[in-house]
């Protein structure tokens, strides 16, 4: 059979061609290469080690397996089993479901998953950038920063309980659009009507895509890609008129004093009275100021109007050059569209209309368009605009706040002056986890609102508090003061925790980094999925599978069978046992071991 990455990379490839139809994905599930590509990708997070309402988990996963899943697949017999819901806390002290798969639903997600993947990447908007390959939050901040710019009013979208309530027929409908295979179509049935289990008690479902599923935002993606085409194959073309600069009447007084300007610059060059040619120039410079304070265009021009758009998930913001009743027209074209084609609600209270020169929240950001007429020097020293009809991105009031008051590190968020606090929970840790915990989390936010104009300001105010705040920890620790701490543990300029590792010592510095405002977050920085697209060779752990050889006891018979014995973390092991002792010494979570070896293991736990 093929490798996944080749048959990946030719669904895509047809996928760009117009009006495709996919009729034979199906057998592609017969493909063994596409489940140890699956369990790669899935052994690895936090809940694989978590099981579902059977003892199944990542452990174990092997030939045999893989066969028993592909023959129930063949003849059909292959049931996805009710999800195993529970309930874990949110910030506001309520509580969210969380559906937990078996282990084999999410290796067959996966694989469907990377399957459908393959298909609707490349039909996806540019302007949709929730649960895809290389985009993000970041992402669609940066195309708003981009295109935004100059636009009067935002509408912010709200989807009323957008992933509960897709509707299971419009979806399947949708999907058949471009997959005319009917035993992939009622696999994808079987997925979205397994149902869930809580408190012992199995429940239907009747709508929403499946609980806690691999495959579930990609449906969501598919579902709301409708609504995309919709805003810009129907929406927008309907909508604009004119051109940015074509379209746009100049400002009156504008152009008034900008032909002054070319008549007095003529008449500059070719005058010989020196006193009179200075009295030009000074002219010139008195009319060039009002220049720099008049905008070019006419405010509220009738000859130009146009829509941007962003989503990201169900979160969806657009921009619009026209009036407040364009918007109000354009926010009633999308509810109907959402009612009617894909049975959603648009929430009237949550659903926004904002001046550009009021904030706009969108992904935890406030965004705004700047109005400022002042001027600033360019490279070559020219005064130039640079701020009107600037996109600004910033971190909204209260959000350092939350932070701070979250983690109890100020005694009284209202004070005048803030007294910190220690964080109980972190005494017990050895100094470098104290550290290391505070510089994560500054990090992590700095990383989020590194797109901010204010990031700076608000993150050197978060971390003075969390500087103090750590320092108390550790004074606490040592039963001691902040003062003793500081002599304690200054290096030089700064202050940290010594630490020795193999290459000798190295001191872990409470951040000092600074927080520098960035253009566009580089790839690294984001979570983002692998492109499936392109192929990218077998991973370690394939190619440990594929060599076909025990890790402990050096088995590589043709007819031995291998599986994989997994952990869920590294560090819990004690190491008196060989097999631990093995994983420690290669720092991995799983060992390919024969099934003979793999029953010793579980003897010995």
């Amino acid at each position: 059979m093929q490798s996944s990455e080749i048959v990946l990379y030719n669904l895509s490839k047809q996928a760009m061609k117009d009006g495709f139809q996919f009729d034979r994905l199906y057998r592609h599930l017969y493909n063994e290469d596409f489940y140890i590509k699956a369990y790669t990708k899935i052994y690895k997070n936090k809940g694989s080690a978590t099981k579902g309402i059977d003892e199944e988990t990542a452990d174990g996963f092997g030939e045999e397996k893989i066969q028993t899943i592909i023959e129930s697949l063949k003849d059909e017999s292959y049931q996805p089993k009710p999800v195993r819901r529970i309930h874990i806390p949110k910030k506001n002290g309520d509580t969210r479901p969380l559906g937990i798969p078996t282990f084999t639903d999410r290796l067959v997600q996966e694989v469907c998953r990377m399957i459908i993947e393959a298909i609707y990447e490349p039909k996806f908007s540019n302007h949709s950038h929730g649960f895809r390959p290389k985009r993000s939050c970041h992402t669609a901040l940066v195309e708003i920063k981009k295109t935004f710019t100059g636009v009067n009013w935002f509408i912010e979208g709200d989807i009323k309980g957008f992933f509960d309530n897709i509707n299971h027929q419009v979806l399947i409908n949708i999907l058949r659009k471009h997959i005319k295979d009917e035993k992939f179509i009622r696999l994808m049935w079987k997925f979205l009507k397994a149902g869930f289990v809580e408190d012992w008690r199995f429940q239907k479902t009747y709508s929403g895509t499946p609980q806690g599923g691999i495959i579930s935002p990609l449906l969501a993606n598919i579902y709301l890609n409708e609504f995309d085409e919709y805003v810009e194959n129907k929406l927008k073309p309907s909508f604009d008129l004119g051109e940015p600069k074509i379209g746009r009447k100049r400002n009156t007084e504008y152009r008034k004093y900008d032909m002054r300007n070319q008549r007095l610059h003529k008449k500059i060059n070719t005058t010989e009275d020196e006193n009179l040619r200075q009295q030009m120039i000074e002219e010139y410079k008195a009319n060039k100021k009002i220049l720099l304070n008049l905008p070019y265009y006419e405010p509220n021009a009738e000859t130009y109007k146009a829509v941007k758009y962003v989503r990201y998930a169900d979160d969806f913001i657009v921009g619009v050059n026209g009036s407040k009743e364009d918007c109000e027209l354009l926010k009633q074209a999308m509810k109907e569209f959402l009612k009617d084609r894909l049975q959603l609600e648009l929430s009237e209270e949550k659903t926004l209309i904002t001046h550009s020169t009021k904030f706009a929240r969108f992904l935890s950001y406030d965004i705004s368009i700047s109005h400022d007429l002042s001027v600033a020097k360019d490279k070559n020293g020219v005064k130039k605009r640079k701020f009107r009809g600037y996109v600004q991105l910033r971190i909204p009031q209260g959000t350092i706040e939350k932070v701070i008051v979250k983690n109890k590190m100020v005694k009284d968020i209202d004070a005048k002056q803030w007294d910190m606090l220690h964080r109980p929970r972190l005494v017990g840790l050895p100094d470098l986890e104290v550290i290391e915990i505070y510089n994560a989390e500054l990090r992590g936010l700095y990383n989020y609102y590194a797109l901010a104009e204010n990031v700076s300001q608000k993150m050197w105010q978060l971390r003075y508090v969390m500087e103090y705040s750590c320092l108390k920890t550790l004074a606490n620790k040592y039963k001691s003061s902040v003062a003793k701490m500081k002599v304690k543990f200054k290096q030089g300029k700064y202050w940290g925790v010594k630490y020795q590792t193999k290459q000798g010592e190295k001191i872990a510095y409470f951040y000092k980094d600074g927080f520098k405002k960035k253009k566009e977050i580089i790839q690294s920085e984001i979570d983002e999925l692998p492109n499936l697209y392109v192929y990218q060779g077998r991973n370690e752990l394939e190619k440990r599978l594929s060599a076909k050889q025990c890790e402990l006891c050096g088995d590589n018979h043709s007819d031995t069978k291998f599986e994989i014995h997994h952990v869920n973390k590294v560090k819990n092991l004690k190491g008196k046992e060989y097999w631990e002792w093995t994983m420690l010494a290669k720092q991995r979570k799983t060992l390919v071991v024969c099934v003979k070896c793999h029953k010793e293991i579980h003897k010995q736990r």
